[in-house]
């Protein structure tokens, strides 16, 4: 199964982001705003005897409830048009333990450094002139959202996207 840990959006965060999305970019394939998240560690395929260990590692990982901030957009050279996430402190913990303590299982997690975000959309072909207008719409947007949860999730990979189904769900001590 192919799992990663992620924040949900709540539902008023998600529909301010869609405001962002340009239908007329036909060639920008736009995350459904149900599906909206913020990645905490991606873990890839895992085979499914782990969940368990899986899920009681991330238990163990102490938090409390923090707040979440958005604000301005980029890309990355993959193609992926994302809003972005301030670096918050309990954020920044959060992550740094969570990846801590599934590497100390064996699960082997992306080795670049942590960029919080939201995929807002992917394309194969970003042209400047189709980022000019991402950022023109994006021009001052911001939005926050309390956070008192995070989950683990699964993702199976179908043509017409990704859908994603929640495997456990951790709150604050």
């Amino acid at each position: 199964m192919r799992l990663f840990f992620a924040i949900n959006l709540i539902e008023r965060v998600q529909d301010e982001i869609e405001t962002l999305y340009l239908p007329q970019l036909q060639q920008v394939r736009w995350t459904p705003p149900a599906q909206l998240h913020l990645t905490l560690a991606f873990l890839g395929e895992q085979p499914e005897q782990r969940l368990d260990e899986i899920i009681e590692t991330a238990a163990e990982i102490p938090f409390q409830p923090f707040a979440l901030a958005f604000s301005g957009c980029g890309h990355f050279r993959s193609g992926v048009v994302w809003l972005g996430v301030k670096q918050e402190p309990a954020l920044m913990r959060l992550q740094a333990s969570l990846s801590h303590a599934l590497r100390k299982q064996g699960l082997k997690l992306e080795q670049r450094k942590y960029i919080p975000h939201i995929t807002l959309g992917r394309c194969h072909r970003l042209s400047p002139e189709l980022l000019t207008q991402i950022s023109t719409q994006a021009l001052g947007f911001r939005s926050r959202m309390e956070v008192d949860s995070y989950q683990l999730k699964s993702s199976l990979l179908r043509p017409e996207g990704a859908c994603y189904e929640t495997e456990a769900e951790f709150w604050p001590d």
